[in-house]
């Protein structure tokens, strides 16, 4: 209904080159027009669209301005849309001679206004007027009235046409603010996720990103892209001594005098100052030309935070440990160069004496090493090594077992176990990702096979997807064929992949994901949130089900920022009818707090640990790690995502 509030403009135009006629409009559109007895549903229908504006008979209050040619119809539409009182309808003839004619003016009209209400009037429904809403859509706000035409049903008409037009604006209204809602809960939510709350630096994922930035403009220019990771020696002791507003501040400090020193006094180069860890801060700076200029900028890094600093009246005096890595001369990925300068800080950080240490010193060892283990991982995935383990997933409401996750592990010769996350990017680095993707998405198969002809097994199977397999034209008639040797249903088949895979290419992967899900899988995405957080994409894909990243549910504990993105993750995955898996629970507090937030599955070590197919069965069937008697078959989700454990 209309809001009565306010008022409520009714204004109509009306276009014609006969004064008779346009008499006629000003007599039945008027506030002096009666209606005769016939004619009081008019009224009842006047006061339900228009509440308070109308007349003491009832009748509604139009304002009503008069052209007699089609150009000077155009000119007053685009009068009153500069004055911003817009017209509701707009009356036209659809003959004027001389000048233009209805057609046009009508033609015009709407690409001044989109929202008015267009009406042409004629004596006859001619050939020319057939697909007029073609010509000027939208089909709803274009109409015929035949002429000559009684004045009640001109006023029936004006009317309806009115209460549409508000209605309209209405709506649009309300989703123009919900539009802008969405766009600042969206940003509210990429803040949470790239920016530290407590320093209002970049955070890890947002200095990921600037750094494969640098390297990316880096391949065409001169200079190197410098990462200098510092870590601020005994803070916790300092923080609890102090307290936290006092750490809270110092941190702070640290972070605006890095700023102030390294992006605004150096000229030509951006610098990036972030907060790397809890008490670790990185300084990423691109173009930097030599080794000396390297070790020049890690010695002020040092300098600058060992600098006292003030806080509430005392002078605090810090140590510094710094670590450095380089791109190219380290690698030619942000991740792993992030990785090296890690290695040289913990080495700093062991050092009796905070230092600096530089990657050089580990790379001849780490090259010798990764060429040792690419041999043997080649004869490992031989061999039939690399083999999946389970991890269930639990719902929240039941207690049942609703899901399992499969995770990718190298078994040695030995027994001893190889994590993904060391054998993953190796195998990507190697290019056979695609090879290891099979050979998990075949064992899998062929344990489901196994239960599904032992006791009975439906539960749907999720292989996790890395951007490379997304890149394979052949996965779609890869997954076809797995699935076709065990005859598994493709019902049973789903596709996990992380936010931040989906995202390198979405052109390319759109294409593919939808063919897979018209083929009958579903697609989940994994680590939701460290990404893009986009609703756009989850918009133009077809996902079923969100996994919100472990590092967020790890800090829900002791992180109000955490939960708040928990919070709304789960709000925006329940208002587009997703599925939501909370994953790394590991107490019974953060269980509580998303099962609490709305979470509809949880994953981690509170509910078990990963387990071979053999324990992970007789798990489930209650014999080996737990009481499982009350869980029922659900859903499983094999991986080989490298960021697992």
């Amino acid at each position: 209904m209309i809001n009565t509030n306010k008022p409520t403009a009714n204004r109509i135009l009306v276009v014609d080159d006969d004064m008779l006629l346009i008499d006629e409009y000003l007599r039945c559109l008027g506030a002096d027009y009666e209606p005769d007895s016939a004619t009081t549903t008019l009224t009842e229908l006047e006061k339900v669209l228009f509440g308070d504006e109308v007349d003491e008979s009832g009748a509604a209050r139009f304002t009503v301005d008069t052209r007699n040619q089609g150009a000077l119809a155009v000119e007053a539409v685009e009068d009153a849309i500069k004055a911003g009182e817009k017209y509701s309808i707009v009356f036209l003839d659809i003959r004027m001679p001389p000048g233009m004619d209805g057609i046009e003016a009508a033609k015009r009209i709407r690409k001044l206004d989109p929202d008015v209400n267009i009406v042409i009037v004629t004596g006859s429904v001619s050939a020319e007027i057939d697909n007029l809403d073609a010509e000027v859509p939208p089909a709803d706000k274009i109409f015929f009235f035949k002429k000559p035409f009684h004045a009640a049903e001109c006023r029936q008409l004006a009317a309806a046409l009115c209460g549409k037009w508000h209605a309209d604006m209405a709506l649009r209204d309300a989703n123009e603010e919900l539009e802008q809602r969405v766009q600042d809960r969206t940003a509210a939510l990429h803040k949470l996720a790239y920016y530290d709350p407590v320093t209002r630096l970049p955070n890890h994922n947002l200095l990921l990103d600037e750094l494969q930035a640098m390297i990316d403009k880096a391949e065409d220019s001169s200079g190197d892209s410098v990462v200098v990771l510092l870590d601020i020696e005994r803070f916790s002791f300092l923080n609890e001594t102090m307290g936290y507003d006092a750490g809270t501040e110092l941190l702070r400090s640290v972070g605006n005098r890095l700023r102030r020193a390294l992006c605004e006094e150096r000229k030509g180069s951006r610098a990036v100052i972030g907060r790397f860890g809890a008490d670790e801060f990185a300084v990423l700076m691109p173009g930097v030309e030599h080794d000396t200029a390297i070790r020049a900028l890690a010695q002020k890094v040092k300098e600058l935070v060992e600098e006292p600093f003030l806080i509430n009246g005392r002078d605090i005096f810090l140590k510094a440990s710094i670590g450095v890595a380089w791109h190219p001369v380290h690698g030619r990925d942000s991740q792993l160069i992030f990785r090296c300068a890690e290695a040289a800080l913990h080495r700093s950080m062991r050092g009796l004496d905070a230092g600096i240490t530089y990657y050089h010193s580990e790379m001849r060892y780490r090259a010798r090493h990764k060429f040792d283990m690419e041999d043997e991982f080649r004869s490992a995935i031989e061999n039939g090594q690399i083999k999946a383990f389970y991890q269930p997933q639990q719902c929240v409401k039941t207690g049942e077992l609703a899901g399992v996750e499969a995770l990718a592990r190298w078994i040695r010769a030995d027994g001893t176990v190889v994590m993904p996350q060391d054998f993953i990017p190796l195998s990507e680095e190697m290019g056979i990702s695609d090879l290891i993707f099979e050979t998990i998405l075949t064992d899998v198969c062929n344990e489901i096979a196994g239960w599904r002809d032992d006791g009975g097994w439906d539960a749907p199977v999720s292989v996790n997807l890395s951007a490379h397999q997304l890149r394979n034209s052949d996965l779609v008639s890869l997954v076809k064929k797995t699935l076709a040797r065990k005859s598994v249903d493709r019902k049973l088949i789903n596709l996990e992949l992380t936010e931040t895979a989906l995202l390198e290419d979405l052109a390319i992967a759109q294409p593919i994901l939808n063919d897979l899900s018209k083929f009958g899988v579903g697609i989940h995405i994994d680590d939701f949130g460290t990404g893009y957080s986009s609703l756009s994409y989850l918009a133009e894909l077809p996902v079923k089900t969100l996994k919100i990243d472990r590092t967020f549910v790890s800090k829900l504990v002791d992180s109000e920022s955490n939960t708040r993105v928990v919070q709304a993750i789960i709000a925006l995955g329940k208002a587009m009818q997703l599925g939501i898996v909370a994953e790394g629970v590991e107490t019974d507090q953060q269980y509580a707090i998303v099962r609490k937030l709305g979470c509809d599955l949880v994953q981690g070590y509170f509910i078990a640990k990963p387990a071979s197919a053999d324990d992970f069965r007789r798990w489930v069937d209650g014999d080996g790690h737990g009481d499982t008697q009350s869980l029922k078959h659900g859903s499983t989700v094999v991986g080989i995502d490298s960021a697992r454990t």
